[in-house]
């Protein structure tokens, strides 16, 4: 049961750096984005898992797609957009939210299967 707290943990903290970054760096599309792609890489050799890649590439694709057709019929904008009203740094984050949210899913999976 530690190690699966410890998990949920490392996936929290992960989720938490995310965030902290995003509000730090906005206005700093390139930046941002090179600290997305290292958080995953450095999440992704600690935790690796094969479906994670999948979950990256669906995320970083599907997200970004719905946040373009959005933006496009004028839902939301974005302050500081590098492309077609998105951020550079918005597939990125898509991606890590994808395998963030699977991840912490089944890290909850093993509690609950732990505590019964």
């Amino acid at each position: 049961m530690r190690r699966i707290k410890k998990e949920l943990f490392y996936e929290l903290f992960i989720f938490v750096l995310c965030i902290f970054f995003i509000v730090l760096l906005w206005r700093q599309n390139i930046y941002l984005t090179l600290i997305l792609i290292a958080l995953y890489i450095a999440a992704n050799r600690f935790w690796h898992k094969e479906h994670e890649y999948i979950f990256y590439i669906i995320g970083a694709i599907l997200g970004p797609v719905a946040e373009i057709i959005s933006i496009s019929f004028g839902v939301w904008s974005y302050a500081n957009p590098t492309f077609l009203g998105i951020p550079l740094w918005l597939p990125f984050i898509w991606g890590l939210a994808a395998v963030m949210i699977t991840r912490i899913a089944e890290t909850f999976v093993k509690i609950t299967k732990h505590s019964a």
